[in-house]
């Protein structure tokens, strides 16, 4: 089991120095403290996310770390050319020393395809294209591509990545998109913001079934997980501290998705509207129970991990602690908690189920 950090970066002040130094400091802290990984997602022209470049940020956190491993989550790859995509992110791996994982996603935010002049429609099917050139220029001395949005003839990059190819995950719970995954043979990430954690439950463990029906091993199956986060040493305390961020995000998250404002969602994104307007009186108790979020103490966090395992096998967890632009000091005080009650629970855990197995040989 590996734990991880997410970031949106939200920056409800406009202080964007802050907000990057507050990070870069988080990061170097998580890595003393034992975390595995960091994740980073892309997001232009809004407070929500300050990252609209996630390869720039993973540089400068490749810089900052040694072992832990770094990712997108997501990089939205319709926004973005599959060429330069491939080359900044094996640029990366380079730089990191082959520590990058590659999150992607086809993006839902309809004011971001609007300002880089994107059409929403039609994005699964580029995306699918624009997967299969990225992973075709880090595994190919030359490739050659002849799709309906792009063509390639005979192309390299430089450079290559360290890993052939850095591990993939695609941003999905739609059973259009298990055919990608199970056919390339990668896997799939969620984060359960804009459903209940039940819900993501029951997706994840029926989307393995089918993947493994596609001939995945069970063994390779790897569906990281990012949760939002607030550990404290109880409840009421975590309360407290979290109210004010966690009701800023989720307003302004609200106001982006398709079907927001009224208007009718692109196709395939029909979905979001339905959610925004489910959600839209949704209260902080109800975003608790539901699992939407974690904002409790470090053994109520250990039983929802425990039961993520049992329900679809997690093996990787990012925990989301520094919402809603939320102090670097509650910031902190989250990840040291986890760390120091929650982290070693799983590592001993997994030390005696392998003294068993060495046992039982």
């Amino acid at each position: 089991m590996e734990f991880g950090l997410f970031y949106v970066l939200e920056s409800p002040d406009g202080d964007f120095k802050r907000a990057y130094d507050e990070m870069l400091g988080q990061i170097e802290y998580a890595e003393e403290l034992g975390f595995d990984s960091v994740w980073v997602a892309e997001h232009h022209s809004s407070s929500y996310g300050s990252i609209p470049s996630p390869q720039v940020a993973l540089a400068a956190i490749a810089e900052r770390t040694k072992k832990m491993k770094i990712g997108s989550l997501v990089s939205v790859l319709t926004l973005g050319n599959p060429i330069r995509l491939a080359e900044d992110y094996a640029m990366v791996d380079v730089i990191s020393n082959g520590r990058l994982q590659f999150g992607v996603g086809r993006g839902y935010q309809p004011g971001e395809f609007e300002i880089l002049g994107v059409d929403m429609h039609n994005t699964r099917a580029r995306f699918k294209e624009e997967l299969e050139i990225i992973r075709g220029l880090w595994t190919n001395d030359s490739f050659t591509y002849n799709g309906e949005f792009y063509q390639l003839n005979d192309v390299s990059i430089r450079p290559t990545p360290i890993q052939s190819p850095p591990p993939i995950y695609v941003a999905s719970i739609s059973p259009e998109t298990f055919d990608i995954v199970a056919e390339m043979g990668l896997n799939i990430t969620a984060t359960p913001t804009l459903s209940t954690l039940d819900e993501l439950k029951v997706q994840l463990h029926d989307a393995r079934e089918i993947l493994i029906q596609k001939g995945m091993k069970p063994e390779d199956i790897d569906f990281p997980i990012n949760l939002q986060v607030h550990v404290a040493e109880n409840a009421e305390v975590a309360y407290e501290r979290t109210g004010e961020y966690f009701k800023w995000y989720f307003d302004r998250v609200l106001s982006l998705v398709p079907g927001a404002k009224g208007e009718k969602a692109a196709k395939g994104y029909e979905a979001f509207a339905d959610v925004a307007k489910n959600m839209s009186n949704i209260t902080f108790e109800q975003m608790r129970q539901s699992g939407v979020i974690h904002v409790d103490g470090p053994q109520a966090l250990i039983e929802q991990i425990e039961d993520m395992q049992e329900q679809f096998g997690l093996k990787q967890l990012s925990t989301w602690h520094r919402v809603g632009g939320m102090s670097d000091k509650l910031v902190r005080e989250s990840m040291e908690m986890m760390a120091k009650e929650v982290i070693p629970y799983f590592k001993e855990k997994e030390a005696k189920q392998k003294d068993k197995v060495g046992l039982s040989k």
